[in-house]
């Protein structure tokens, strides 16, 4: 049967949105046998939230091609009798293992293992009931917050193969020919250039061992660039601990010694020019197809031990003659690449000790510190004094409460557009504040006017330079900015 290599997507862009909080309700329980009445409004549940979750049982991200839109569950709103709505039900959304997550460019997840979990939108606060807001002031509340409302967003899917080895060289060098006599991996092998349109990845045993071989589709000069299928593929490295580099016999054969020497170094170049780190993976170097030179013909096998001298002079590492065809030199491939990436385990096992062993050298340090510190500033109360006059204590008020409001908020963040005579504030947490609140209760525009004084926003509008008699606006919210 014919692999459909347009099953195979390494790439995908796709919208998410979280689920919107519930709104809170307006609600009162009238006590039986009086005219006494409790405000008994619920609050709104949560929204659901967007999870992507990598799972072994998806290896490609076609899926995504024919759904782009994923919406987790509203929130409920809140119940009489002081009952919560229930929360909105996650979006859960599958990607497989080796998927990366980008949010405008940047890197949010590297979803690199079984079960591994990224929550990518959180869900909105379910606005509280009228029974959250009572208090000594305002015994019965006439009002209750929206929930909040939650955006849509694109991100990016990018999925890079998680193999231990990765088999890079020009088209036709024989690299499915090998993954399929070293594993049982069953690429398509034909004698034309690009017969590989997608990376296979085959299994490798060694003894009661294995580790995971990739067939990267071939790479031309230019690649890095867009030229080429290799551009496109050369992610798939990023993961792999071992590069071998297969060179095309052929190539000697056609063009001579000097061309096959170039063909290693165009292929060193453009994982350099890709990525840095490519170029810096530990790798060696395989001669394939050495079934197409007689034993017999002594001028080709010397200048064949002439190219390897000259190979290992230039890269310092081991080069291996082989054929696929004919199976020679393929345990000696085997064998190495084991090799190899047991030397790097070993490299990372003792880097990822000395860094444990640093992170906790400096966690001891900073708790010696912190020590000193608490011993050198706090001193311990044997005895109050007795109040004399003119002593003073401290005393907590509603203007320390006031600072904790403020620090909540984070009003340092602040952010101030003018547009006109008009002032525009951007900040979160006051944003989200704005939109829960019912804008048309004239209940909930004081209580909101109250919060806004509490938290001091119209003196550090006034230290940020915007004139008084101005026209500020906090989303919905507009207002003359008064001394």
């Amino acid at each position: 049967m014919k692999k459909d290599t347009s099953l195979f997507l390494d790439e995908a862009k796709i919208n998410i949105k979280a689920g919107d909080g519930g709104p809170g309700i307006v609600s009162f329980f009238l006590l039986k046998g009086s005219h006494k009445k409790i405000a008994s409004g619920g609050s709104g549940g949560k929204g659901g939230d967007i999870i992507f979750k990598a799972t072994k049982s998806i290896s490609t991200l076609y899926g995504f091609k024919k759904k782009i839109h994923f919406k987790a569950e509203n929130g409920q709103q809140g119940m009489p009798n002081n009952r919560q709505g229930r929360k909105g039900k996650d979006c859960i959304i599958y990607v497989p293992v080796g998927t990366i997550i980008k949010d405008n460019g940047v890197v949010c997840a590297d979803l690199n293992e079984e079960g591994a979990q990224y929550v990518a939108a959180v869900g909105g606060i379910g606005g509280r009931g009228n029974a959250s807001f009572v208090s000594q002031q305002r015994r019965f509340p006439g009002f209750a917050e929206k929930g909040e409302k939650v955006s849509d967003r694109w991100v990016s899917l990018e999925l890079r193969l998680l193999a231990d080895v990765a088999l890079v060289g020009f088209p036709n060098a024989g690299k499915s020919a090998i993954i399929s006599k070293i594993s049982a991996a069953k690429p398509k092998i034909a004698d034309y250039p690009f017969t590989t349109l997608t990376p296979n990845l085959g299994v490798v045993s060694v003894d009661n061992d294995s580790f995971v071989v990739a067939d990267i589709p071939g790479l031309i000069e230019g690649a890095h660039s867009g030229i080429g299928l290799g551009d496109k593929f050369l992610r798939h490295i990023m993961r792999s601990k071992l590069v071998v580099y297969v060179l095309d016999l052929e190539v000697f054969l056609r063009n001579g010694e000097i061309d096959l020497i170039n063909t290693f170094k165009i292929l060193r170049n453009e994982l350099k020019l890709y990525d840095t780190s490519l170029y810096k993976k530990s790798y060696f170097i395989v001669i394939n197809k050495i079934d197409l030179v007689s034993q017999q013909d002594k001028v080709l096998v010397e200048k064949l031990e002439n190219i390897k001298r000259k190979l290992r002079m230039i890269s310092k590492r081991q080069v291996l003659q082989i054929s696929a065809v004919t199976g020679k030199g393929l345990s000696e491939l085997i064998k190495l690449m084991y090799e190899k990436l047991l030397k790097e385990k070993q490299i990372n096992e003792k880097l990822t000790d000395e860094k444990i062993l640093s992170e906790k050298l400096l966690f001891e340090d900073d708790l010696k510190l912190r020590k000193l510190n608490l011993s050198a500033e706090v001193k311990p109360l044997k005895q109050l004094p007795k109040k004399t006059k003119g002593a003073a204590y401290k005393v907590y008020s509603l203007n320390s409460l006031d600072k904790d409001l403020k620090k909540k908020f984070d009003l340092d963040k602040i952010e101030v557009i003018k547009q006109g005579n008009e002032y525009i504030i951007k900040n979160e947490n006051l944003e989200r504040m704005v939109s829960m609140t019912d804008l048309e209760n004239e209940e909930a525009l004081e209580y909101l006017k109250d919060k806004l004084k509490k938290m001091g926003i119209g003196d550090k509008l006034k230290k940020m330079g915007v004139p008084i008699g101005s026209t500020v606006i906090i989303k919905d919210l507009v207002f003359e900015l008064l001394d």
